[in-house]
Protein backbone atom coordinates (compact mmCIF):
# COMPACT_ATOMS: atom_id res chain seq x y z
CA UNK A 1 0.00 0.00 0.00
CA UNK A 2 1.35 3.30 -0.91
CA UNK A 3 2.03 6.36 1.87
CA UNK A 4 -0.51 8.82 2.19
CA UNK A 5 1.52 12.20 2.96
CA UNK A 6 -0.12 15.17 3.99
CA UNK A 7 1.91 17.48 1.82
CA UNK A 8 1.07 15.39 -1.25
CA UNK A 9 -1.97 13.84 -0.96
CA UNK A 10 -4.04 15.46 1.74
CA UNK A 11 -2.96 19.25 1.40
CA UNK A 12 -3.52 19.36 -2.29
CA UNK A 13 -7.07 17.80 -1.75
CA UNK A 14 -8.75 20.49 0.41
CA UNK A 15 -6.77 23.45 -1.92
CA UNK A 16 -9.38 23.77 -4.40
CA UNK A 17 -11.92 24.96 -2.20
CA UNK A 18 -10.17 26.19 1.33
CA UNK A 19 -10.56 29.84 1.02
CA UNK A 20 -14.47 29.46 0.79
CA UNK A 21 -15.13 26.80 3.48
CA UNK A 22 -16.27 27.89 6.73
CA UNK A 23 -14.10 26.04 8.84
CA UNK A 24 -12.39 27.48 11.93
CA UNK A 25 -9.41 25.66 11.28
CA UNK A 26 -6.58 25.83 8.55
CA UNK A 27 -7.00 23.25 6.35
CA UNK A 28 -2.99 23.81 4.74
CA UNK A 29 -2.33 23.27 8.37
CA UNK A 30 -0.98 20.09 8.81
CA UNK A 31 -1.04 20.03 13.10
CA UNK A 32 -4.71 21.39 12.60
CA UNK A 33 -5.88 18.63 10.06
CA UNK A 34 -4.23 16.08 12.30
CA UNK A 35 -6.05 17.26 15.44
CA UNK A 36 -8.80 17.49 13.64
CA UNK A 37 -9.14 14.43 11.70
CA UNK A 38 -11.85 12.50 12.82
CA UNK A 39 -14.49 16.04 12.45
CA UNK A 40 -12.97 16.50 8.99
CA UNK A 41 -13.40 12.66 8.04
CA UNK A 42 -16.82 12.43 9.25
CA UNK A 43 -17.94 15.70 7.33
CA UNK A 44 -16.29 15.53 3.79
CA UNK A 45 -18.40 12.10 4.04
CA UNK A 46 -21.17 12.06 1.16
CA UNK A 47 -24.60 13.70 2.31
CA UNK A 48 -22.75 15.67 4.89
CA UNK A 49 -22.47 19.07 3.76
CA UNK A 50 -18.44 19.23 3.00
CA UNK A 51 -16.96 20.63 0.96
CA UNK A 52 -20.21 23.16 0.86
CA UNK A 53 -22.12 24.47 -2.32
CA UNK A 54 -20.90 25.40 -5.52
CA UNK A 55 -18.19 22.39 -4.87
CA UNK A 56 -18.91 19.36 -5.69
CA UNK A 57 -18.50 16.69 -3.38
CA UNK A 58 -15.62 14.38 -2.49
CA UNK A 59 -15.35 11.10 -4.30
CA UNK A 60 -15.36 8.37 -2.37
CA UNK A 61 -11.72 7.86 -3.47
CA UNK A 62 -10.95 10.89 -2.07
CA UNK A 63 -12.38 10.51 0.83
CA UNK A 64 -10.35 6.81 1.56
CA UNK A 65 -7.42 8.14 1.06
CA UNK A 66 -8.04 10.62 3.79
CA UNK A 67 -9.00 7.86 5.87
CA UNK A 68 -5.58 5.54 4.40
CA UNK A 69 -3.61 8.48 5.90
CA UNK A 70 -5.45 8.79 9.26
CA UNK A 71 -4.85 4.77 9.33
CA UNK A 72 -1.33 5.35 8.52
CA UNK A 73 -0.35 7.43 11.37
CA UNK A 74 -0.92 10.98 9.81
CA UNK A 75 2.17 10.90 8.05
CA UNK A 76 3.28 14.71 7.00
Amino acid sequence: MTTVSFKADIAPLFRPFRGSMMWRLDLADYESVKLNASIIHDVIQPGNGMPPPPFPPLTAEQVACFQRWIDQGYPA
